[in-house]
């Protein structure tokens, strides 16, 4: 009879008793998602595959410090999108990796026009992986790279089948019209990592040990310094990401701040983190201290003035009486909106049937005026989503004939959509809207209510789930 596999707990109980062997299993078992986080994060395989060994290795030496064993899987990929971030930014400064040499080929075997033309290839590709948020970009690593099925893929993400086809879509929907088949094609062309990890990391753990448990801390202490760097560039070769992962970096959510509506559409694709900007505080807020790092007491919109401006109708999707409902002010050319998604994505599927979701349009770019007036007439049409996704996707062109196109793929009705855009069909509710954002003090875009309380930016998960956990705590106490 074969030996029965041990459970996560079982193996982590183990792995910080000091047996390697037990934290080899660990590897073995979470290597590919890690690996697929790792070349997402990096957008090069041979640096995604040191990432993902110093990733276990960086798990080895904090297991004592993981809380919740029932999320090692997210734990782990934190640790992996961390030191993507720290790997990328050593070497935007560097010469690339040859990408012959990376995929194992030898560089004698290819002639100068192959080289250069597999070096643009693979230019075109990470340029438009750059684009796609982190959640979204990670399943379709591992649905090309990994050869795996959805239902695979969902295991290995441990999320729902549908929230994996869900994601999968919608990052496709992010490649731009001709990319999309070299994308798929150069994904599924690429090796699984060479590097047997599981020998490469046990054999490595003897020079480190485990650390012992800590009071009152958490492993990100450790891990977010590195994570904690500010962006000044970036490069062709690197990926753009967000902080949207488990840390609680010291730099302020990324918004797109009311004042700005001449930056360009093309901008939304910039480094996100290099254009962070502090929102303006609501004018009921209390103002901040001169001199002093403290965050200002946030703020709650009360209940009857939500109910008054009806900040929680509209589009939406989520059980009506779920004991969360978030509320996100968005411009549709705000490339911090387009990334916060997948973020909701994520929180969605760790809290099944829990959350609601509402969108409001609030364009700070002109620009983004049609575009919002667009998806309200699309709400008319009972296909918002349709054309919202179609649109967040496609955002350096949301000219008047880019939107009925996208309409026109989605199955909106185009004669109609079209007939509004050009009568301005929707501007009048559009400004209640808009109007309804600055009553409560917005002020730029993605900004959030959750059960009221206002947050603003796109903002790591970890604070978002520090949100959400008070405001299901605070609906159990008042709806027991």
């Amino acid at each position: 009879m074969g030996q029965i596999a041990r459970t996560d707990a079982e193996l982590v109980e183990a792995s910080r008793r000091g047996e390697r062997e037990a934290f080899g299993q660990l590897v073995s078992r979470y290597q590919d998602v890690v690996c697929a986080v790792s070349y997402s994060g990096t957008g090069n395989w041979a640096l995604s595959e040191d990432v993902a060994q110093d990733t276990f290795i960086a798990a080895w030496r904090q297991l004592g410090q993981l809380r919740e064993i029932g999320r090692l899987r997210a734990w782990l990929c934190g640790i992996a999108r961390n030191l993507a971030r720290k790997a990328r930014q050593r070497t935007a400064r560097d010469v690339d990796i040859d990408d012959d040499v990376e995929r194992g080929m030898p560089a004698l075997d290819a002639s100068p026009f192959d080289r250069t033309a597999q070096a643009e290839v693979d230019r075109v590709v990470r340029d438009a992986l750059a684009r796609i948020p982190d959640a979204y970009r990670e399943t379709l690593v591992l649905y090309y790279c990994e050869n795996r099925s959805v239902r695979e893929v969902a295991q290995t993400l441990g999320i729902a089948e549908e929230a994996a086809m869900q994601r999968l879509s919608r990052g496709r929907r992010y490649l731009a019209d001709g990319v999309t088949d070299l994308v798929e094609r150069s994904l599924r062309s690429a090796s699984r990592p060479r590097k047997d990890l599981r020998a490469a990391v046990v054999a490595a753990l003897p020079h480190v040990g485990p650390a012992p448990t800590p009071r009152g801390s958490n492993m990100w202490k450790v891990s977010v310094a590195a994570a904690a760097l500010v962006l000044t560039g970036a490069t062709a070769s690197v990926i753009a990401l967000t902080r949207t992962d488990d840390t609680k970096p010291n730099a302020k959510p990324t918004t797109t701040v009311a004042g700005a509506a001449s930056t360009a559409p093309h901008a939304a694709h910039a480094p996100a983190i290099a254009m962070a900007i502090p929102p303006t505080p609501p004018p009921h807020a209390a103002p901040s201290l001169a001199a002093t790092d403290e965050e200002p007491a946030p703020v709650v919109v009360p209940k009857p003035t939500r109910d008054r401006l009806g900040l929680e109708r509209g589009p939406s999707r989520g059980p009506a009486n779920a004991p969360v409902t978030i509320v996100v002010f968005q411009d549709l050319l705000c490339k911090y909106c387009g990334l916060v998604l997948g973020t909701i994505d994520e929180l969605w599927d760790e809290y099944p049937g829990k959350l609601r979701l509402v969108v409001k349009q609030f364009p700070v770019h002109d620009a983004a005026k049609l575009a919002a007036e667009a998806s309200l007439a699309a709400e008319a049409q009972g296909k918002f989503w349709e054309l919202h996704d179609a649109m967040i996707a496609h955002q350096e062109d949301l000219s008047r004939d880019a939107i009925v196109g996208y309409a026109r793929d989605a199955g909106l009705d185009v004669t109609r959509l079209a007939d509004a855009l050009d009568h301005h069909t929707y501007a009048s509710a559009l400004a209640t809207e808009v109007s309804s954002g600055t009553e409560i003090g917005v002020r730029g875009t993605p900004e959030f209510l959750i059960n009221g309380k206002q947050m603003v930016g796109n903002m790591p998960i970890a604070d978002f789930r520090d949100a959400i956990d008070a405001a299901l705590a605070e609906s159990a106490a008042t709806n027991p």
